[in-house]
Order: structure tokens, then C-alpha cells, then sequence
């Protein structure tokens, strides 16, 4: 079942990968390349995930969000503001991420 969500485009472009819920601290170290990073909101300690993320979205937030703000300035894709529908999408669901149109879909891999 696809599942599609929409939020703001805080990045523009857009991103594929598998999704990696942080929720915590204890999340970020588990973090690979190319992954999608979902989050209720994201922290400036995880600094390190941004470089990895082929994408970032959150259940919170705005244009001037932490997670918005730090996206733009590496240059990958991102929506936030989605709210609680994200819960929806799991660990390891393909991913497509359009910053531009401020929508996140799912579908099978390639």
C-alpha cells in the first residue's frame, strides 16, 4: 500500500531512499548513507546524519526549523510540518521525497 503525505518544501529537490526514524540520540550512530531521515523534529546534535541523508523529513516544524535551516545548507531535500500521518511510514519503506512540492510518497523499490 502507498502512502502519501504532504508538508512544507523547506529544501527544494528531490530525494529517494529507505526511511530511518531518529528518535533519539541513541538513533543517529545506526544512520547510513543515502537514507531518509524521518523524525518528529530533528536536534543540532545530530549534525552527522544531515551529511548522510538523501533526504530529511519531520512530523514538525516550518521554514525556519532546525531541520529546514540545516537541510538548505547541505543541500538536500526536505518537508516538514507533515504531522502524525508520518508515523505511518516504517524503517526501511522506499521513500521519495519532493522538497519542491512539499510531498513525501512511498512505494516499492525499484
Amino acid at each position: 500500500m502507498a502512502i502519501e503525505v504532504t508538508g512544507v518544501g523547506a529544501s527544494p529537490g528531490t530525494g529517494e531512499g529507505p526511511a530511518h526514524w531518529i528518535r533519539s540520540a541513541d538513533d543517529v550512530e545506526a544512520f547510513s548513507v543515502g537514507e531518509v531521515l524521518l523524525a518528529v523534529m530533528t536536534s543540532p546534535d545530530w549534525g552527522e546524519v544531515f551529511q548522510k541523508a538523501a533526504a530529511v523529513v519531520t512530523e514538525q516544524g516550518g521554514m525556519l526549523c532546525h531541520a529546514a535551516i540545516v537541510a538548505r545548507e547541505e543541500g538536500i531535500p526536505a518537508v516538514v510540518g507533515v504531522g502524525e500521518d508520518l508515523q505511518n511510514i516504517v524503517n526501511g519503506t522506499f521513500v521519495i521525497v519532493n522538497g519542491n512540492d512539499g510531498l513525501v510518497s512511498t512505494r516499492n523499490k525499484p
